[in-house]
């Protein structure tokens, strides 16, 4: 077969160039420490490692929802530490407050520290975030949750709704607590019932907070402690029902009735409470289930009790009774409290897991995305050296092919 000289020459320059673009590429590959330059180079590869780019986007927003969620998680914990140690300050006051030894002046003035303890209060349950949203508005979170109702009671302006972060693909985590749940549902009393005397007690008793003894024979209900004198002149007391009507004793008749004795166990219906001091004839004590109760309202009324004059025994008496309440409602909002920063750490701590087990899953896609994409320099220097000496090679048979027409030997 005859060759042509163009076909020659032509067969040169095409080897020529050939090997000037795969010295080109590996030059490329070198500079930027990848074999893959288009997804052309290997489509499966790209596919592959496009899959595990994306993956890795998802995996960071992750850290950034953790990151914000912990900046959350942490304020809320500092607020409700800071409301812990305000209330505990609170009760100390509560304590010095109720002492025999003060005078309606001093009582005034821890009346006075206590009103700003509310007033702290409600600025740590209004506190916001970075940005701007209230911690404990719910889903309201733009909205000031706590404010100044009628008659000066603080009332609750959000919702318990409950915002969560995705942390990871399976695992959701709750951004804070409503403030409704925290701050104004504060069980009354034990937690099963609660007590109080009636305002128009003439005696000195003082009842105590009482306790659960059978939970099986407890029927709520609002039940009348009333104090009596029977026919031989003792001092009796009667247990009414509002509901049942259930009485204690059955017949009724008040010389069946327990003698009162200070300090001794008055039980029924599987409770049991005591009454100390001397009562009239005709003093009450209601027993009535447990309610709700907000923080706010605890410090206000506590407040209002020690400002009152304390002319005589009953007046005492009333003071006692209206502290001693606000003592048993305070560590129920104590535990309250406690309860949230519990949850508040345990969800710190979820965070935190969950960061270091994303930190792993980012460097294992890395590394993935390396193994695909990522040249091996040992084999591409040696590639780059034999391209460079077959360029080379390539461009002298050229010219010694160049040199091959008769003009040469004329």
């Amino acid at each position: 077969m005859r060759v042509s000289t163009t076909q020659i020459f032509r067969n040169g320059i095409d080897s020529i160039q050939q090997n000037q673009v795969d010295l080109s590429r590996t030059q490329q590959q070198l500079a930027s420490g990848r074999k893959i330059l288009s997804p052309s180079d290997d489509p499966a590869g790209a596919v592959q490692a496009l899959q595990l780019r994306s993956s890795v986007d998802k995996v960071e927003q992750y850290q950034r929802n953790a990151d914000m969620l912990t900046q959350r998680l942490e304020l809320s914990e500092t607020t409700v530490g800071a409301v812990v140690n305000g209330l505990q300050r609170v009760r100390e006051l509560a304590l010095q407050g109720n002492n025999a030894t003060q005078t309606d002046e001093s009582r005034r003035y821890i009346a006075g520290e206590i009103r700003q303890a509310l007033g702290e209060l409600q600025q740590l349950a209004n506190s916001k975030d970075a940005n701007g949203e209230y911690i404990f508005a719910g889903l309201s979170s733009l909205t000031q949750p706590f404010v100044a109702g009628a008659g000066g009671a603080v009332e609750f302006q959000g919702d318990q709704g409950q915002r969560s972060l995705q942390i990871s693909a399976v695992r959701q985590v709750p951004v804070g607590d409503s403030g409704f749940d925290v701050f104004m549902s504060v069980p009354s009393g034990n937690g099963t019932f609660s007590v109080r005397d009636d305002p128009g007690n003439a005696g000195t008793g003082v009842i105590d907070a009482g306790s659960l003894v059978d939970a099986g024979a407890w029927v709520p209900d609002t039940y009348t402690i009333e104090f009596g004198v029977n026919s031989a002149g003792e001092r009796i007391y009667q247990v009414v029902g509002a509901v049942t009507g259930n009485v204690l004793p059955a017949s009724g008749d008040v010389d069946d009735a327990p003698v009162y004795r200070s300090g001794e166990a008055i039980s029924f219906n599987g409770i049991q409470t005591s009454v100390q001091g001397v009562p009239e004839a005709g003093d009450r004590f209601v027993v009535e289930p447990s309610a709700r109760r907000d923080l706010f309202g605890i410090y206000a009324g506590l407040a209002d009790a020690l400002e009152a004059p304390v002319p005589n025994g009953a007046a005492r008496a009333r003071l006692n009774n209206a502290v001693n309440r606000a003592l048993v409602d305070l560590d129920q909002g104590l535990g309250r409290l406690l309860d949230t920063q519990a949850s508040l750490g345990a969800r710190l701590n979820t965070v935190d897991t969950q960061r270091n087990i994303n930190e792993s899953q980012i460097l294992q896609l890395r590394t993935n995305i390396s193994g695909i994409e990522d040249l091996d320099y040992a084999e591409a220097i040696s590639r780059f050296n034999l391209q460079q000496a077959a360029l080379q090679a390539a461009q002298q048979t050229y010219v010694q092919v160049q040199r091959l027409t008769l003009f040469n030997f004329l």
